[in-house]
Protein backbone atom coordinates (compact mmCIF):
# COMPACT_ATOMS: atom_id res chain seq x y z
CA UNK A 1 0.00 0.00 0.00
CA UNK A 2 2.55 2.09 0.80
CA UNK A 3 4.70 1.75 -2.28
CA UNK A 4 1.36 2.47 -4.32
CA UNK A 5 0.81 5.72 -2.00
CA UNK A 6 4.77 6.63 -3.21
CA UNK A 7 4.18 6.25 -6.65
CA UNK A 8 0.82 8.10 -6.61
CA UNK A 9 2.62 11.33 -4.79
CA UNK A 10 5.31 11.10 -7.38
CA UNK A 11 2.91 11.03 -10.32
CA UNK A 12 1.17 13.60 -9.26
CA UNK A 13 4.65 15.97 -8.65
CA UNK A 14 5.61 15.03 -11.93
CA UNK A 15 1.90 16.24 -13.24
CA UNK A 16 2.32 19.92 -10.92
CA UNK A 17 6.05 20.28 -12.14
CA UNK A 18 5.37 20.00 -15.40
CA UNK A 19 2.75 22.08 -15.48
CA UNK A 20 4.21 25.32 -14.00
CA UNK A 21 6.12 25.50 -17.73
CA UNK A 22 3.46 27.62 -18.91
CA UNK A 23 3.28 28.62 -22.68
CA UNK A 24 3.81 32.74 -23.08
CA UNK A 25 0.40 33.49 -25.40
CA UNK A 26 -2.20 35.86 -26.06
CA UNK A 27 -5.54 35.12 -24.54
CA UNK A 28 -6.99 34.69 -28.20
CA UNK A 29 -4.67 31.38 -28.71
CA UNK A 30 -6.78 29.42 -25.93
CA UNK A 31 -8.86 28.66 -28.85
CA UNK A 32 -6.22 27.64 -31.12
CA UNK A 33 -5.50 23.85 -31.87
CA UNK A 34 -3.52 23.50 -34.82
CA UNK A 35 0.24 22.41 -35.21
CA UNK A 36 2.84 25.35 -35.55
CA UNK A 37 5.03 24.55 -39.02
CA UNK A 38 8.47 25.85 -39.29
CA UNK A 39 10.14 25.21 -42.50
CA UNK A 40 14.00 25.12 -42.39
CA UNK A 41 13.53 25.41 -38.60
CA UNK A 42 13.27 29.31 -38.87
CA UNK A 43 10.30 30.02 -41.17
CA UNK A 44 7.26 30.39 -39.84
CA UNK A 45 4.28 29.10 -42.44
CA UNK A 46 0.91 27.78 -43.30
CA UNK A 47 0.41 24.34 -44.89
CA UNK A 48 -0.39 26.28 -47.78
CA UNK A 49 3.54 26.55 -48.45
CA UNK A 50 3.53 22.97 -49.08
CA UNK A 51 1.49 23.06 -52.45
CA UNK A 52 2.78 19.48 -53.73
CA UNK A 53 4.57 16.37 -52.28
CA UNK A 54 7.37 17.14 -55.01
CA UNK A 55 7.66 20.59 -52.85
CA UNK A 56 8.66 18.61 -49.66
CA UNK A 57 12.40 17.08 -49.22
CA UNK A 58 11.85 16.34 -45.42
CA UNK A 59 9.53 16.09 -42.28
CA UNK A 60 9.13 15.72 -39.12
CA UNK A 61 6.77 16.19 -36.23
CA UNK A 62 6.58 16.68 -32.53
CA UNK A 63 3.37 15.85 -30.82
CA UNK A 64 4.51 16.04 -27.02
CA UNK A 65 5.90 18.75 -24.81
CA UNK A 66 9.55 19.22 -25.02
CA UNK A 67 11.91 20.53 -22.45
CA UNK A 68 11.52 24.43 -21.69
CA UNK A 69 15.13 24.75 -22.98
CA UNK A 70 14.28 23.60 -26.75
CA UNK A 71 14.59 26.84 -28.47
CA UNK A 72 11.37 26.48 -30.63
CA UNK A 73 9.72 25.38 -27.13
CA UNK A 74 7.06 28.09 -26.83
CA UNK A 75 5.80 27.13 -30.46
CA UNK A 76 4.73 23.52 -29.49
CA UNK A 77 1.67 23.93 -27.38
CA UNK A 78 -0.62 22.01 -29.96
CA UNK A 79 2.45 20.33 -31.72
CA UNK A 80 5.05 21.71 -34.18
CA UNK A 81 5.51 20.30 -37.70
CA UNK A 82 9.30 20.94 -39.57
CA UNK A 83 9.59 20.58 -42.64
CA UNK A 84 12.74 20.80 -45.40
CA UNK A 85 11.48 22.19 -48.58
CA UNK A 86 12.92 21.84 -51.92
CA UNK A 87 11.86 25.61 -52.81
CA UNK A 88 12.51 28.90 -51.18
CA UNK A 89 10.03 30.56 -48.93
CA UNK A 90 9.74 34.31 -49.22
CA UNK A 91 9.59 35.80 -45.57
CA UNK A 92 9.68 38.99 -43.44
CA UNK A 93 12.05 39.42 -40.09
CA UNK A 94 10.21 40.24 -36.75
CA UNK A 95 12.03 43.73 -36.86
CA UNK A 96 11.01 44.26 -40.35
CA UNK A 97 7.31 43.64 -39.32
CA UNK A 98 7.81 45.89 -36.32
CA UNK A 99 9.36 48.72 -38.17
CA UNK A 100 6.42 47.97 -40.86
CA UNK A 101 3.99 48.69 -37.90
CA UNK A 102 5.97 51.64 -36.81
CA UNK A 103 7.08 49.83 -33.50
CA UNK A 104 10.47 49.65 -32.42
CA UNK A 105 11.82 46.85 -34.06
CA UNK A 106 12.80 44.61 -30.87
CA UNK A 107 9.24 45.02 -30.07
CA UNK A 108 7.84 41.37 -29.21
CA UNK A 109 6.19 39.63 -31.79
CA UNK A 110 3.56 36.72 -31.73
CA UNK A 111 2.32 33.99 -34.09
CA UNK A 112 -1.44 32.92 -33.50
CA UNK A 113 -1.10 34.28 -30.25
CA UNK A 114 1.99 32.51 -29.00
CA UNK A 115 5.45 34.61 -28.37
CA UNK A 116 8.07 34.16 -30.43
CA UNK A 117 10.68 33.98 -27.97
CA UNK A 118 13.53 34.00 -30.16
CA UNK A 119 14.45 36.89 -32.91
CA UNK A 120 15.76 33.78 -35.51
CA UNK A 121 12.27 33.02 -36.74
CA UNK A 122 10.65 34.46 -39.69
CA UNK A 123 7.23 34.65 -40.89
CA UNK A 124 6.48 33.49 -44.40
CA UNK A 125 5.17 36.75 -46.10
CA UNK A 126 2.50 34.16 -48.39
CA UNK A 127 1.58 32.64 -45.04
CA UNK A 128 0.20 35.87 -43.41
CA UNK A 129 -3.44 35.91 -43.40
CA UNK A 130 -3.35 38.86 -40.81
CA UNK A 131 -1.74 41.07 -39.06
CA UNK A 132 -3.13 42.62 -35.79
CA UNK A 133 -1.94 45.36 -33.28
CA UNK A 134 -2.59 44.20 -29.87
CA UNK A 135 -3.05 46.97 -27.06
CA UNK A 136 -2.06 46.36 -23.69
CA UNK A 137 -5.35 45.43 -21.39
CA UNK A 138 -6.24 43.62 -18.46
CA UNK A 139 -6.96 40.36 -20.02
CA UNK A 140 -3.46 40.05 -21.83
CA UNK A 141 -1.37 42.04 -19.34
CA UNK A 142 1.06 42.81 -21.63
CA UNK A 143 3.00 45.90 -21.21
CA UNK A 144 3.62 47.35 -24.49
CA UNK A 145 1.41 46.76 -27.84
CA UNK A 146 2.93 43.94 -29.96
CA UNK A 147 1.92 42.38 -33.42
CA UNK A 148 0.52 39.35 -33.50
CA UNK A 149 0.71 37.60 -36.69
CA UNK A 150 -2.05 35.04 -37.79
CA UNK A 151 -1.00 32.31 -40.26
CA UNK A 152 -4.18 30.58 -39.54
CA UNK A 153 -7.59 31.73 -41.41
CA UNK A 154 -10.18 32.88 -39.25
CA UNK A 155 -12.34 28.77 -39.61
CA UNK A 156 -9.24 27.39 -38.40
CA UNK A 157 -8.84 29.65 -35.72
CA UNK A 158 -12.27 28.94 -34.54
CA UNK A 159 -12.45 25.08 -35.52
CA UNK A 160 -9.10 24.08 -35.34
CA UNK A 161 -6.73 22.20 -37.83
CA UNK A 162 -6.85 18.44 -38.74
CA UNK A 163 -3.42 17.17 -39.53
CA UNK A 164 -5.06 15.13 -42.11
CA UNK A 165 -6.12 18.46 -44.01
CA UNK A 166 -1.99 18.93 -44.44
CA UNK A 167 -0.99 18.30 -47.79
Amino acid sequence: MKTIFATYLLFLFHLTSNAQDSFNKLPQAAKISCPMLLIDEHIIANKNIITSKEDIEEIAVIKGKPRRETHFYNLTANGILFAKLKKEIPYKTQAELNTFLDLDENNPVYVNGYLLEHDTYTIATESIAEVELVAPNNENNLTEKVINIWTLTQEERENGCALSQMK
